[in-house]
């Protein structure tokens, strides 16, 4: 009689890694003279122009910012646009959705 031995062995899966951040280290200059307001309480102003990135903090609504140049990123809304923004009289900076301010235009002058 002939037995035969199976050895099952454990194959250790490593699961699939998730998709990384989106890069938040954008650089930034400073392109445009353009200056506006905050359209929303609690709006994040983030390190980059994705909602991945990390929020710096907050602004809130009629917070004036000065506009340094912006750049495509996440959709919020109906836009893709983002600004980096300045909160005026402060060193608090980081990027916003133009879907939450006021009277800022995208244009090619004033891309990052």
């Amino acid at each position: 009689m002939t037995v035969l031995v199976v050895a099952a062995s454990a194959i250790a899966v490593a699961p699939a890694s998730p998709a990384a951040a989106a890069p938040c280290n954008y650089s930034w200059s400073n392109k445009s003279g353009e200056a506006g307001w905050i359209d929303g309480d609690g709006v994040n102003y983030r390190g980059g122009p994705y909602t991945s990135c990390d929020s710096f903090g907050q602004f809130d609504n009629y917070d004036y910012v000065y506009a340094h140049c912006w750049r495509r990123g996440t959709t919020v809304g109906y836009t893709d646009v983002w600004w980096h923004v300045r909160l005026s009289g402060t060193t608090r900076q980081g990027w916003v959705s133009e879907y939450y301010t006021l009277y800022l235009t995208s244009n090619a002058a004033r891309a990052c």
